[in-house]
């Protein structure tokens, strides 16, 4: 295996211990650590980190477990309702996840980028934003805007920015809910060894960049 391929991978990595990737992503991952023991003994002193740190947050844990608990009941709701109706058919439109209709929910206002005190970067959400999202579809783009994970002729030599893509079930879009309090915050996690130097929201609908935070212009 190159060492250009490990590169990637490792950079890869942190999005793949979290389960953050995309299928495409995982599953290329996943063949390269089958065969490459130096980016899987990476993954599981990278595994071994986040135990320990996960440890030392409570208050991250409670809240994580609260909007599962939210989510198991927003989902046997939506159980009932479709079988009571039978309607085998709808119950997958509804679970199928799309992409969040950047316009409609105000991301440009509801979605940013923070850099705390010791320098780390956090992916900002609220709102309906952080309400309504079931997960968060990472990539990673060359200078050409290229986007890695789709058909996209990605270079891999020539990565330029982080980007995230907000996903929701299709039944959220018949939510007429307005959430305004509620706020979720995650880690951006960027290797040292990185040439990455920017952060982005990734609108795959329409294949735009909307960028959040660029290291040349952060202060």
């Amino acid at each position: 295996m190159s060492k250009k391929n490990c590169e990637l991978i490792r950079d890869l990595l942190p999005l793949y211990a979290d389960g953050v990737c995309s299928e495409l992503s995982k599953k290329t991952v996943t063949e390269h650590l089958a065969e490459c023991k130096e980016c899987a003994a990476e993954l599981d002193k990278m595994n071994r980190k986040i135990s320990i740190e996960a440890d030392r947050d409570i208050s991250a844990i409670r809240k994580i477990k609260k909007r599962m608990r939210l989510a198991k009941v927003a989902a046997a709701a939506i159980a009932v309702i479709l079988a009571a109706a039978g309607l085998f058919g709808g119950f997958i439109w509804a679970t199928t996840d799309c992409t969040m209709d950047y316009d409609k929910y105000n991301l440009a206002e509801n979605v940013r980028v923070e850099e705390d005190s010791e320098g780390k970067l956090w992916l900002c959400m609220k709102g309906n934003a952080a309400a309504l999202s079931c997960y968060i579809r990472p990539t990673i783009s060359d200078t050409d805007g290229n986007h890695f994970g789709t058909d996209q002729p990605f270079n891999k030599d020539k990565k330029a920015g982080r980007g995230y893509t907000l996903k929701m079930f299709r039944i959220a879009k018949l939510i007429p809910w307005s959430v305004n309090s509620y706020e979720e915050r995650i880690e951006v996690k960027l290797n040292e060894d990185s040439p990455i130097n920017y952060v982005f929201y990734y609108d795959d609908v329409t294949d735009t960049e909307h960028v959040l935070w660029r290291a040349d212009t952060a202060e």
